[in-house]
């Protein structure tokens, strides 16, 4: 799911693997947006998923029937003492999707801005080549063919992992806040001390990415008996690169089982960064 947002409305509660969609950004003060999404077998009926918080709202705030939504929204405007509130949903044909979404105004209601959230909220095509990951800090182009498999948000170390869906390669991608306190030692020992235990280095050399000067190694260890016996090990490359802008570390990271001791980089991989700091009253 794609959902483009105030760039200080920050994530703050995202669905695991294989759990409900949902997503969920907050600001400084308040929760500010809350999208959630289903597959579903039937066209369904609009007014009676709204009629739930029109039921829940009876007598008790102001209603309003939402206007001048994208296409193919609905929704209705439920205004309180402290804010307005807004829920709406959609019907996407193409995969089947309900979609609900919540938006909250605590002071002056931006209607224009409304749209343009509601108007970007969109599943992303199943059939693209590629598929764009962004939250946590991460921003990431990655080939369709590679699944996201696990995440974790460590404080100040955000890190997500892929696998190709029909098997081979790992790929790992980390976002690193907090530098001193990750990293002890000069980036070149920090990536090697990163290596499992039973990696043997192979190759080391400098890697410029994004413009800025990194550290590559390649490295090998055994993938077992039986792939051993066939002439296979378990080859690794990791890059390591520090972005002065965001004052952070970027590690990525791709193992496969293979016969040569070569690796590279999926073409399609892209891990932006040079984001700069948002900081109280930036735009969207």
């Amino acid at each position: 799911m794609q959902v483009e947002h105030p760039r200080e409305w920050e994530l703050a509660i995202a669905c695991g693997l294989n759990e409900p969609g949902r997503c969920t950004f907050v600001d400084r003060h308040f929760q500010r947006l809350d999208v959630r999404w289903k597959p579903v077998q039937h066209v369904p009926n609009l007014d009676l998923i709204l009629d739930k918080h029109r039921e829940r709202s009876e007598g008790k705030v102001a209603l309003s029937e939402l206007t001048g939504a994208p296409p193919e929204w609905r929704g209705i405007v439920r205004r309180t003492e402290a804010a307005q509130v807004v829920h709406a949903g959609r019907f996407y044909k193409g995969v089947r999707w309900i979609v609900e979404a919540t938006v909250v105004w605590p002071d002056r209601r931006d209607a224009e801005l409304e749209r343009a959230i509601l108007a970007s909220v969109s599943p992303q095509d199943p059939a693209a080549p590629v598929r764009e990951w962004e939250a946590m800090g991460i921003r990431m182009v990655v080939g369709s063919d590679f699944e996201l498999i696990r995440s974790s948000a460590k404080v100040g170390r955000v890190r997500w992992d892929f696998r190709l869906r029909k098997g081979g390669p790992h790929l790992s991608v980390e976002r690193i806040a907090m530098v001193k306190h990750w990293l002890k030692t000069p980036l070149r020992d920090w990536l090697e001390q990163e290596l499992p235990p039973q990696d043997r280095l192979l190759h080391q050399a400098l890697h410029r990415y994004n413009g800025h000067e990194g550290q590559l190694l390649l490295s090998r260890s055994k993938a077992g008996i039986v792939p051993t016996l066939r002439g296979l090990r378990r080859v690794r490359l990791d890059l390591a690169w520090e972005c002065p802008v965001e004052a952070r570390v970027y590690h990525v990271s791709l193992a496969e089982v293979a016969r040569q001791d070569e690796l590279a980089l999926p073409d399609a991989l892209k891990v932006r960064c040079c984001r700069r700091p948002v900081g109280p009253g930036a735009g969207a």
